[in-house]
C-alpha cells in the first residue's frame, strides 16, 4: 500500500513539474520580453555611464636577500671590540618568506607615498599625485544621498616627518593605503627568486610611477634594516677613529716640541720624556691603523649585507588598457528573467488557490 502511495506521489510530482513548465512555455512572450529588457538596460548603462579606463602594468625583478656574507665577520669583529653577543640584523624577519608581507605593509607604503617624484620638471609627493590622478575622488570619496562628498578630496600633504602627522593625515593616508593595497599584488614565480609586481589604476602614468616608487622604497627599506646594526657599529668605530686621530696629532706636537727643546736642556729627564712620547706615538699609530682597518671592514660588510634588487622586466608605456565590468551588469538580462519567472509563479499560485476556493 505504501509503495502504491509513493508511486502516486512521484507521478503527481512529475505532473506538477511538467505542468509548471507548460505554464512557463505559454508565457514565453513575457520571459523573452524580460530577457530583452534586461539586456537593453545593460547596453544602455554601459553606453551612457562614464567608465574610467583601467591601466594595468607590472615590473619583473630578481631578489637576493641573503646578505649574510659578513655575518660571521661582524660577530667576530664586534666581540673583539667589546660588543659581545651582537647579532646581525635580518634573520627570519627579513627573509624571503616574509618579503611579500613586508612589501605590502603600511610602513613601506607610507614611505613610498611620502616620497617625492618628478613630473614635468616639478617635484610632487607621490600621495598628492595619487589623489589627483586616481579615481578615489569619484568613488571612495564621492559620497552618497545620505552624506556629501568627503573633505579628503581637497586635502594636500606636505613633506614632513611621520611623527608630525595629525589624525587627519593618518585618516587620509589610511584610505589611500587601503585602495592601493587592493590594486597592487606580488606574484612570485615558482621555483625561482623572480617576482612580478602588478598594479592597476585609472591613470597610465600613475600605474608606472607607483610601481617604480614602491619597488625603489622596498629596496631602501631592506637596505636600511639589514645593515642597521653594522651601521651602528660603524658609527661608533668612526668616532673612536676620530679620537685616535686627535690624540695622534696632539702627541706629535708634544714630541716635536720635546725634540726641539732637548739640545738646549741640561735636565736628563728631557731625554726620557722624548722617549716616552715616542713610545706613545708608536702605540697610537698602531691603534689608529688597526681602527682604520676595522672601519674599512665594516664598510665592506655593509656592501655585502645590502640586498640586491635586479629589474628583469621594466615597465614601459603604453600599458594594457581595459574596462572593468561588474558581474551584476553582465547578468542584467538573467536577473530580469528570474524576476519575471518569480512574479508569474506567484500569480499562478494565487489563481490556483482562488479557483479552488470558488469550486468549494
Amino acid at each position: 500500500m505504501d509503495n502504491y502511495q509513493d508511486k502516486i506521489s512521484t507521478q503527481e510530482f512529475f505532473k506538477s513539474v511538467f505542468s509548471y513548465l507548460t505554464f512557463l512555455k505559454s508565457k514565453w512572450q513575457y520571459l523573452l520580453g524580460a530577457l530583452l529588457l534586461g539586456t537593453c538596460f545593460d547596453l544602455l548603462t554601459k553606453s551612457l555611464l562614464v567608465e574610467h579606463n583601467k591601466y594595468s602594468g607590472f615590473i619583473g625583478f630578481h631578489l637576493s636577500l641573503d646578505g649574510q656574507a659578513g655575518g660571521g665577520q661582524l660577530q667576530g669583529l664586534a666581540g673583539a671590540m667589546g660588543f659581545g653577543g651582537m647579532q646581525t640584523t635580518g634573520g627570519d624577519l627579513l627573509g624571503a618568506n616574509n618579503f611579500e608581507a613586508i612589501m605590502k605593509s603600511i610602513s613601506v607604503y607610507e614611505l613610498a607615498l611620502m616620497k617625492e617624484i618628478t613630473l614635468n620638471g616639478k617635484k610632487e609627493l607621490m600621495i598628492n599625485y595619487f589623489i589627483d590622478s586616481s579615481d578615489i575622488k569619484q568613488n571612495e570619496w564621492k559620497g552618497n544621498f545620505l552624506s556629501g562628498p568627503s573633505g579628503f578630496a581637497n586635502y594636500r600633504f606636505k613633506k614632513k616627518s611621520f611623527e608630525d602627522f595629525t589624525p587627519l593625515d593618518n585618516m587620509v593616508l589610511a584610505d589611500v593605503y587601503n585602495k592601493l593595497l587592493a590594486e597592487t599584488r606580488i606574484e612570485p614565480r615558482e621555483k625561482t627568486s623572480l617576482f612580478f609586481l602588478h598594479t592597476t589604476t585609472t591613470n597610465e602614468l600613475l600605474t608606472k610611477k607607483w610601481l617604480e616608487v614602491l619597488l625603489e622604497t622596498t629596496e631602501e627599506f631592506y637596505k636600511e634594516m639589514k645593515t642597521k646594526k653594522t651601521r651602528q657599529l660603524l658609527f661608533q668605530q668612526e668616532r673612536r677613529l676620530d679620537s685616535l686621530a686627535y690624540l695622534m696629532k696632539s702627541n706629535d706636537k708634544r714630541l716635536a716640541r720635546a725634540t726641539f727643546d732637548n739640545p738646549l736642556v741640561v735636565d736628563p729627564t728631557g731625554q726620557m720624556r722624548s722617549q716616552q712620547l715616542a713610545r706613545d706615538n708608536a702605540f697610537l699609530s698602531n691603534q689608529y691603523y688597526t681602527q682604520l682597518a676595522n672601519v674599512e671592514t665594516l664598510n665592506r660588510m655593509i656592501v655585502e649585507q645590502t640586498p640586491i634588487f635586479t629589474i628583469t622586466e621594466k615597465i614601459k608605456l603604453p600599458l594594457s588598457q581595459y574596462k572593468k565590468v561588474g558581474l551584476i551588469t553582465r547578468m542584467s538580462g538573467l536577473l530580469a528573467l528570474v524576476a519575471v519567472i518569480a512574479i508569474l509563479s506567484i500569480i499562478r499560485t494565487y489563481q490556483n488557490a482562488f479557483s479552488e476556493q470558488t469550486v468549494a
